[in-house]
């Protein structure tokens, strides 16, 4: 619980935004920014993967982005309990506050300190879904049970990218996520574009503060972090993502790329990947990537292969970084 004087109160809807990696989440970050009924706080992980409308910024501070629309976007690079405290204490207070989960944790952990934080208000955990790839995900031996914990901890799910299934695969979909959340709200969505009343705050919505405890299982899983000061050959890197490990599942930065006026977004997740304007860098590096992968990744060969594809012309840095 976070210490403040007693007084009156008004508490602040809660909700956090839940999914395995690559299923959406930070679209739906990008939507909620972009539609905001309020004033809304969001506090995310991947503050850099974050694209929203230049029209809509209003100022870009150090880790936090303010929108003229009254938004703000925070970033959790620093403690995440003092962020949350900012947010609660700013004024104008805020009209709800979203929290973007990591895409391998228990989005019930973080929701569970609405329940002792008196000026929070638990209003729901949204999970979202990859139609595409739950099947495979559920079904994996090495982050089954990471995907299913995110699922039952849900209160409305959303199944994105239906667009690249079939009827029948979504209605597949459907019925496994039923089987193991029984009776949730589920919401087929393209893009992660769901009307924002659906994730306002629900008027009488309460949850139970009876939990098993909450098991971590971020050990199971391993990170990378890519650097480098070169730019990346537009072809050479293409074929470079296309022959990333299975033990990958994620991996998204900012990067540029030879013959490209500005820096790129990168999202690759389950062998699918896209580049999209990233907008203005004053970044010195050229490359910055982030990844997550199973514990039989090899991060050296994601590594090497990256490298290969960098543009000799710029002298590479290939210092390990982590």
């Amino acid at each position: 619980m976070i210490a403040r004087p007693p007084g009156p109160q008004t508490k602040t809807p809660f909700t956090v935004l839940g999914g395995f990696l690559g299923a959406g989440k930070t679209t739906l970050v990008n939507h909620l920014l972009s539609n905001a009924r309020g004033r809304y706080a969001v506090l995310i992980n991947d503050f850099g993967a974050v694209n929203v409308d230049a029209a809509l910024i209003a100022e870009h501070s150090g880790e936090t982005l303010r929108l003229s629309n009254g938004c703000v976007c925070c970033s959790l690079t620093d403690d995440f309990t003092t962020t949350l405290i900012h947010v609660i204490e700013a004024k104008p207070t805020f009209d709800h506050i979203f929290v973007e989960a990591s895409g391998v944790a228990d989005p019930w952990a973080i929701a569970e300190i609405a329940l002792v934080e008196p000026q929070l208000a638990l209003d729901a955990v949204v999970t979202i879904v990859d139609a595409e790839r739950i099947d495979a995900l559920i079904s994996d031996p090495r982050v089954g049970e990471t995907v299913q914990r995110q699922i039952r901890a849900a209160d409305l799910i959303l199944l994105n990218k239906t667009d690249l299934v079939s009827v029948n695969a979504r209605s597949e979909a459907r019925a496994m996520l039923s089987a193991l959340k029984p009776g949730v709200r589920i919401a087929d969505t393209v893009g992660a574009a769901v009307p924002i009343t659906l994730l306002d705050h629900a008027e009488g919505n309460s949850r139970s503060r009876f939990r098993a405890d909450a098991v971590s299982h971020e050990a199971q899983f391993r990170r990378i972090l890519y650097q480098r000061t070169a730019d990346f050959l537009g072809e050479a890197l293409r074929r470079a993502l296309d022959e990333m490990p299975v033990a990958l599942l994620r991996l998204k930065g900012c990067v540029r790329v030879a013959g490209e006026t500005m820096a790129l977004n990168l999202q690759w997740a389950g062998g699918r990947w896209s580049l999209t304007p990233h907008g203005p860098s004053e970044r010195d590096l050229s490359v910055e990537l982030v990844g997550i992968g199973t514990d039989a990744l090899d991060r050296d060969v994601v590594k090497a292969k990256l490298d290969l594809a960098l543009n000799a012309e710029t002298t590479p840095d290939l210092q390990d970084n982590g």
